[in-house]
Parts: C-alpha cells; sequence; structure tokens
C-alpha cells in the first residue's frame, strides 16, 4: 500500500490536521500551529507512491527547495490539497485542514529587557543601548531587525534615530534628565523577512538614575 508522510516535529497543539487520511499525513517544522504572514516549514518523505503534489492557498517551495505554507489572513481554516499518483497510475486527492494561529502581540525591549512598568536603569547602563523587538511564545525563529525609532525627552523634542542603538546624542540627553523624568520610545521601524513596516505595540517608557540612593527613590 502506498503511503505519503510529513514528519511532524509538534510543540503545540492549537491547530492540528483535521480530517483523518487514508494515505497522507501532514505536518509542520516544529510546531503544529500554521501563522499567518511567516513562511511555516514542511517536512516530507514518500513512501512507495510515483509522485505526488502538494498544493493550497499559501503554499509554495522556497529557495532551498522546501514546502512552505504562508496562509493568508482572516481564514478559519487553511485546506492543503495532496494529490498522490500511484505506480498503477490512479490518483488519489486528499484534503488537510489546519487552524491558522495569530501571534501574540510583539513587544519591545531595551538591552534585551522587556517593560512591564516602572522600568528604570541606570545611566550607564545606557550607554549603546540596544532597542529590541520580540514576538511571546513564537515557536521557531524569526530575524527582526529594528531600524530606527522615535525617543522623546522632557523639555526636548522628539529625537528620531536610526538603527538599533542609543547614539552619542542620546546618551547625553540621557545624562541631562532628572530622577522623575519619564522618556517614551516609539514609532519603532522594523525589518523582518524582507517586510518593513511598524510596530504596532504601546511605546515602551523608562526613567535614569545617576545614583544607587536614587533608584530606590523612583521605585518607591
Amino acid at each position: 500500500m502506498k503511503h505519503i508522510l510529513f514528519l511532524l516535529f509538534s510543540l503545540s497543539i492549537y491547530a492540528q490536521d483535521t480530517i483523518p487520511a487514508t494515505k497522507s499525513v501532514i505536518a509542520l517544522d516544529k510546531m503544529n500551529v500554521v501563522y499567518p504572514g511567516f513562511e511555516n516549514p514542511i517536512s516530507i518523505a514518500v513512501n512507495d507512491a510515483k509522485s505526488y503534489k502538494i498544493y493550497g492557498e499559501g503554499v509554495s517551495l522556497n529557495e532551498e527547495g522546501k514546502y512552505i505554507i504562508n496562509p493568508f489572513f482572516n481564514r478559519d481554516e487553511i485546506p492543503i490539497f495532496v494529490e498522490i499518483e500511484n505506480f498503477d497510475g490512479s490518483k488519489i486527492i486528499e484534503k488537510h485542514v489546519f487552524r491558522p494561529l495569530l501571534l501574540e502581540p510583539l513587544y519591545l525591549t531595551i538591552n534585551d529587557i522587556k517593560d512591564q512598568g516602572n522600568l528604570v536603569f541606570f545611566i550607564e547602563d545606557l550607554k549603546k543601548a540596544k532597542i529590541g523587538a520580540k514576538i511571546k511564545d513564537f515557536l521557531f525563529p524569526v530575524n527582526i531587525e529594528v531600524k530606527g525609532f522615535d525617543i522623546k525627552f522632557p523639555r526636548n523634542k522628539t529625537l528620531t534615530v536610526e538603527g538599533n542603538l542609543f547614539t552619542d546624542e542620546v546618551y547625553e540627553l540621557l545624562k541631562k534628565t532628572r530622577k522623575k523624568d519619564i522618556i517614551v520610545i516609539s514609532n519603532i521601524r522594523w525589518k523582518r523577512d524582507g517586510l518593513k513596516g511598524t510596530f504596532r505595540t504601546s511605546p515602551i517608557v523608562f526613567k535614569v538614575v545617576k545614583k544607587k540612593k536614587d533608584f530606590y527613590t523612583v521605585i518607591l
């Protein structure tokens, strides 16, 4: 009996193949969910079949010749079809249905520290500080590169920065802030997999302290 098997390396149960198949199974590398807007990789092993092809909305081959699924948004289900040709010339088309999982909100970091309220830094830690962006509970690596941001200082105009690091100008303005000043970073510009845009997240807000004794005053 001829079979086609899609190997599974799954870390989640949110989305799964919902229709039992006689000859084929589809699963996703490192996860069992389909993320709209991302290239979801698929591993395939074929046994005892003359040929096969896989197709469906968002299915394609990447530069390495591996199948990926990049599902569209605003879908309740993602149907994927496997057409199998047996050695006797007969064909079977099987349908597999996956459910998309929308990403948790993106969040911003300073030196890999997430803003969870009352974020305070010693001034020495902010020289060449790095602004980052991460996706909560994402199940496979994705490269998100911050290309720029705006930073607002009290009593000063908003400064636009190119790149993901605090510049010398930013650091000099930080040194002039007062103990109770609130600094706001917003309008994060980013690049991911050839796409560019602006994160739709809440601004990251923090304070700066110059001396250890001031730290406890700010926190309290």
